[in-house]
């Protein structure tokens, strides 16, 4: 039951955008009011975003606290992503420990973006509202209860931006686009150097690109649209592989874009294709090896070459129209209205019922404060009716002093897959600190199910740390195959560059030379100490 009679929804915004969805949801949620918490950062960056807040409804935060006061009048907490981070972590502790429902509605659509990878609401919730069935029925794979997994659609499709399309400037005007040509919009992801969360290497990129300038008939003008994090470096280098393509501004509004382009084309990642297909847009998706929504679905408008891509403009070209509406029921069944009332009827059965995790709730906290190194905070949240062989086995985890054994019958009290793999990171930590006592091949089997195909960014720091025991325990096997699955996409980054060469350099020789030895000294920092620091020592005494 509501605390009073107007319920408050306590809202957490981790971005500007999450914002303008809380506008769309605040217009329908009538009889709700919404209460938001505002940092640093949306004062510094983003003021203006709190026009429409009143003072009172304004909940400032100082050095991380929320006021204690806050949560006296709070029914709801709504957070705008569940992503594990420590603030995040210690609002729902505070909301699971006054029984408060914790609430989120996913703001894009995971399987559209990650290659059928879950990408990161891993934070337990009370109710979770996601786009589909499908993706319900992933994150039920995942362990997480069913029950809470409710199907609110995508409620944050504004339609009133579409309408006012007529209002935005002329595309081919605006660009200089000749008359006598055709709008081909490549929408680019993010390169992954510059987002982990990213699937788009440099080699995606030149792929993706190549296909296009290679197929692309010479009645279509080329407009790429970078994302809006890109670098002036990579706009270079874009412009370098098709010069004659327009680059336009990473910032610019993506409905106009999409509303007057004649074709678009994408990798298939993005939520753009759906965008698109609400549209009803001529779309082309070249995946360049990632497997997408349209695999099996729609893959006539899939395209993996220049000749591929040409024959799907050419049936456009000819009249063809794809039905997009198997793919739409499947993965964005509901319309903006739908949507909008399961998310109403979410938050009236969450006011209703209240909280549905309990004890797993703090519990899963609890890891998740262990998993960000929080030591301190994962054992204040265990919950203090925790069975003690549990607590126990815990602690022992938390601190790096756990043995195999205990580890095997601590796994075997939590079953779901979510839990088990936050578990095994941590396992992995307590192999690296204690490893002369704990390594050995029967405690790396215990890792088995941790590599890298539920939401390999998250995990990677102990994914890299699991090659190098691996190598060290004799699974070379487990540990070539774990590494050739991360390199190409991990490498990017220097520092795991180095971590991969290293362990080649190592494992792959037999010498017990002096070059050995340092390597062998570099991996250790490498892995354990500090990754600035081992940049010194590499240069310093690896490359002369």
């Amino acid at each position: 039951m509501s605390k009073s009679d107007t319920p408050v929804i306590l809202f957490y915004p981790t971005g500007v955008v999450h914002f303008r969805n809380l506008e769309i949801l605040k217009r329908k949620m009538a009889g709700f009011q919404f209460r938001v918490i505002v940092e640093e950062w949306v004062l510094e960056k983003a003021g203006e975003v709190l026009d429409s807040f009143k003072e009172e409804d304004r909940v400032m935060v100082s050095q991380g606290i929320v006021p204690v006061d806050t949560w006296e009048s709070v029914d709801i907490l709504f957070l705008s992503m569940a992503y594990p981070n420590p603030f995040r972590l210690t609002l729902a502790r505070e909301a699971a420990r006054r029984s408060i429902p914790v609430t989120a509605i996913e703001e894009v659509n995971q399987l559209a973006l990650n290659d059928g990878i879950i990408n990161h609401y891993f934070m337990p919730l009370d109710y979770f509202g996601v786009p589909s069935d499908e993706e319900k029925d992933r994150f039920k794979a995942l362990g997480i209860a069913g029950t809470s997994i409710k199907v609110t659609g995508w409620p944050f499709f504004d339609p009133s931006v579409i309408a006012s399309i007529s209002s935005f400037p002329d595309l081919k005007e605006q660009y200089n686009v000749p008359e006598n040509k055709k709008c081909c919009l490549l929408v680019l992801g993010s390169l992954k150097e510059h987002d982990m969360v990213s699937l788009e290497t440099r080699k995606v990129r030149k792929f993706i690109l190549d296909v296009i300038a290679g197929g692309l008939p010479e009645d279509y003008c080329v407009m790429i649209k970078p994302h809006p994090i890109e670098t002036e470096s990579g706009v270079k280098e874009i412009r370098k592989q098709i010069r004659h393509a327009v680059i336009v501004d990473p910032k610019h509004p993506i409905e106009p874009l999409l509303a007057q382009a004649d074709l678009i084309v994408n990798r298939g990642n993005s939520q753009v294709v759906l965008l698109a297909m609400l549209l009803k847009k001529p779309l082309i998706i070249v995946p360049a090896g990632l497997n997408t929504i349209f695999h099996g679905l729609l893959e006539e408008v899939t395209a993996d070459s220049k000749d591929e891509f040409r024959a799907v403009v050419d049936a456009y070209d000819r009249g063809r129209c794809f039905c997009y509406d198997v793919l739409l029921k499947k993965h964005f069944p509901l319309n903006r209205d739908e949507a909008l009332t399961q998310v109403q009827r979410m938050f009236a059965v969450a006011l209703r019922d209240g909280v549905s995790g309990g004890l797993d709730s703090l519990l899963f906290i609890s890891i998740l404060f262990a998993f960000l190194n929080d030591v301190p905070a994962a054992v204040d949240t265990l919950p203090e009716t925790l069975k003690e062989n549990v607590r126990t086995l815990l602690l022992k985890l938390f601190n790096k002093q756990i043995d195999a054994a205990e580890f095997k019958v601590l796994l075997g009290l939590f079953p779901k897959k979510i839990h088990q793999l936050h578990l095994q990171a941590l396992f992995i930590r307590a192999l690296a600190y204690k490893m002369e006592g704990l390594l050995s091949a029967e405690a790396m089997l215990l890792l088995d199910g941790f590599d890298g195909k539920v939401n390999p960014h998250y995990f990677i720091d102990d994914l890299v740390k699991r090659v190098d025991l691996e190598f060290r325990t004799g699974g070379r096997d487990r540990a070539r195959l774990l590494m050739k699955g991360l390199y190409e996409d991990y490498a990017v980054f220097p520092f795991y560059k180095q971590a991969f060469d290293m362990m080649r350099f190592v494992y792959g020789r037999k010498s017990d030379g002096t070059a050995l030895i340092t390597a062998k000294k570099a991996l250790w920092l490498l892995m354990n100490f500090n990754k600035g620091f081992t940049r010194r020592f590499l240069k310093e005494k690896l490359v002369r």
